[in-house]
């Protein structure tokens, strides 16, 4: 009596060992899959994002669209832009510091001219912000004979107020333009996924419709710069 069960013992105990690995290879298996996609999707676009945002702007121009590429490729000029502070409802400068930079890791500011846009290859920015602090982007560019994008994914997490705000790879920019006629139609995008908390929620997209018009004005103003 005592052996059958003590048998039974050993076998409910392995039964329950095994659906404990399995339940264990599940919560293993889970979060991989989930870093996995999320890591696919962050290639190309944010994954939901709860901010999402487009504008379309065509600005007069009779130049050619290589002049707008060599804009995107000057992202050092981008140090001293202005943008509309929602928060405190005034001008004030948008990136402190900006430029290419030559690895992730060092961050140490490169010239503009030493990256080729011609190139398939990824590249990384540091845009000081003046309200989301350092933000580490990683840029590639696409041209054609009548159209240029520049897509900047963000590669580290932007704290607000001390607490991480957005996570790498949910905050995607891009900037498209390209000839129609004798204007320059641009097209700036921006996902983003930020932590839903009320400070947070009610800064960031005030914030980031904000940064999506200095852009423009930067292309615009550079633009100038030819005629």
């Amino acid at each position: 009596m005592t052996k059958k069960i003590l048998s039974q013992y050993v076998s409910l105990s392995k039964t329950t060992s095994n659906a404990r690995w399995i339940s264990m290879q599940r919560l293993t298996i889970i979060p991989f899959l989930v870093f996995i996609l999320g890591f696919v999707t962050a290639t190309g676009q944010v994954s939901n994002p709860n901010f999402s945002k487009k504008k379309v702007y065509d600005i007069p121009y009779e130049g050619k669209i290589t002049d707008v590429s060599k804009v995107f490729a000057s992202i050092s000029t981008l140090k001293g832009i202005q943008y509309y502070s929602n928060t405190r409802e005034r001008w004030e400068t948008l990136y402190t510091e900006a430029g290419f930079i030559n690895n992730s890791k060092d961050k140490k500011f490169i010239a503009d001219n030493a990256i080729s846009i011609k190139q398939s290859a990824d590249y990384y920015c540091l845009l000081e912000d003046n309200s989301l602090g350092d933000c580490v982007f990683k840029i590639n560019y696409t041209e054609n004979d009548n159209e240029v994008t520049a897509n900047l994914i963000l590669i580290e997490p932007i704290s607000i107020w001390g607490i991480t705000g957005v996570q790498a790879n949910d905050l995607y920019i891009q900037l498209r333009a390209n000839k129609v006629q004798d204007a320059i139609h641009v097209e700036i995008k921006i996902d983003a996924r930020y932590r839903e908390i009320s400070f947070i929620e009610d800064l960031l997209p005030k914030s980031l419709d904000a940064r999506m018009e200095a852009l423009f004005r930067w292309i615009k103003k550079e633009l100038s710069k030819n005629n």
